[in-house]
C-alpha cells in the first residue's frame, strides 16, 4: 500500500495547463522559459521517479515525445531575447495535446480509491496505527498481539470484515493465552488452543473471572464458531460488533495481567554478557591484598 500524494496531481495539472496558453505569435524566450522548464521537471518527475511511473505505459511515448519537444527548447543556452517562433509554439502545443489525451485515457483507467470512514474509526488509525484501537497497555502486556491489532485495521479500513474478524478473534485469543497462564499459575496450555477450549479448561480449574469467561463464550458462541465454516461471510457490520465485544473481553483480561518484564536486549541487541570477577593483586602469602 503506498499513499498518494494528491498536491502532486494538482502540480502537475498546474504546471501543464499553461502550455495551452502558450502565445500563437513570436515571443521573447524569456517571457515564456518558467512555463516550458517547469512543465518539462514535472512530467520528468510523474515519469521518471513518482510511484505512478511504473504504471503509466500506454502515454509513456507521447511523455517521451513531449519532452523532447520542450528539451529542445530549454536545452539551449539561455538568452531572454531570443524570439521563439509561431511554428515552435505549434509544436509544443501539439505535442503537448496528443499527450494529455494518452495521459487522460490512462489515468481514467488507473486503479485508484478513497477510502471512506468506517463507522465513528479514523482512516489514518485504521490504515497505520491498528493498534490504537486497543486497549494502551496491550502492547506492554501482550506484544505478540501487535502484529493482528494492525492488520484488523487494515481489513476494516479496506471493507474486509470476514478478514478482520478473524485478525481481532487471534488478538483476543493471543490475549487469553497470557491470562491462562496468569490465573492458573503457569499450567500447561489446552491442547487445542481456541477460545472455546480456553473457556472450558479455565471454568473446569475454577480459575479466572467468571464475567470475562462468559463474555468470552459469547463470543465463541456468537462469532468465533459460525466464522470458521467457508459459508460464512460477516459484513462490515457483524465485523465492528466483534470488535466491540472482542475489546470489552480483551480491556477486562488486561487489567489482571502483569506488565512483562523488559528484555536484557535493546533495539535487538543482546545486553554484554557479565564478565567475571577478577580477584585482587595477593600478598606473598597468597592472601588477597
Amino acid at each position: 500500500m503506498i499513499r498518494i500524494s494528491l498536491p502532486f496531481v494538482y502540480q502537475l495539472a498546474s504546471s501543464l495547463d499553461p502550455i495551452e496558453a502558450l502565445p500563437d505569435q513570436q515571443t521573447k524566450y524569456g517571457e515564456i522559459w518558467f512555463k516550458l522548464y517547469f512543465a518539462e521537471q514535472t512530467v520528468s518527475s510523474l515519469i521518471s521517479t513518482s510511484v505512478y511511473a511504473p504504471y503509466l505505459r500506454s502515454s509513456q511515448a507521447m511523455a517521451q515525445e513531449f519532452l523532447q519537444v520542450l528539451r529542445n527548447q530549454t536545452a539551449q543556452t539561455f538568452n531572454a531575447d531570443r524570439l521563439v517562433e509561431q511554428y515552435e509554439f505549434w509544436l509544443i502545443k501539439n505535442t503537448y495535446n496528443r499527450y494529455k489525451i494518452a495521459l487522460m485515457a490512462e489515468l481514467g483507467v488507473l486503479a485508484s480509491y478513497f477510502v471512506t470512514q468506517k463507522g465513528g474509526f479514523d482512516t489514518a488509525t485504521l490504515l497505520a496505527f491498528g493498534e490504537q484501537l486497543f486497549p494502551a497497555d496491550l502492547g506492554a502486556k501482550v506484544p505478540e498481539a501487535i502484529f493482528d491489532t494492525k492488520e484488523a485495521g487494515k481489513c476494516l479500513a479496506f471493507e474486509l470484515p470476514t478478514a478482520a474478524g478473524f485478525h481481532i478473534f487471534r488478538v483476543a485469543e493471543s490475549v487469553l493465552r497470557k491470562y491462562y497462564a496468569h490465573v492458573t499459575g503457569g499450567a500447561a496450555p489446552p491442547k487445542v488452543r481456541s477460545l472455546g477450549v480456553y473457556v472450558h479448561a479455565l471454568r473446569t480449574a475454577k480459575k479466572g473471572d467468571e464475567k470475562i469467561l462468559s463474555v468470552l463464550k459469547q463470543m465463541t458462541d456468537l462469532h468465533r464458531n459460525p466464522l470458521i465454516h467457508p459459508e460464512t461471510v460477516l459484513t462490515m457490520d457483524e465485523a465492528l460488533a466483534i470488535f466491540g465485544i472482542a475489546r470489552s473481553a480483551i480491556t477486562a483480561m488486561l487489567v489482571g495481567l502483569p506488565v512483562v518484564p523488559p528484555t536484557t536486549s535493546v533495539l535487538g541487541v543482546p545486553a554484554p554478557a557479565a564478565q567475571p570477577t577478577l580477584p585482587g593483586p595477593s600478598t606473598p602469602s597468597g592472601q588477597p591484598a
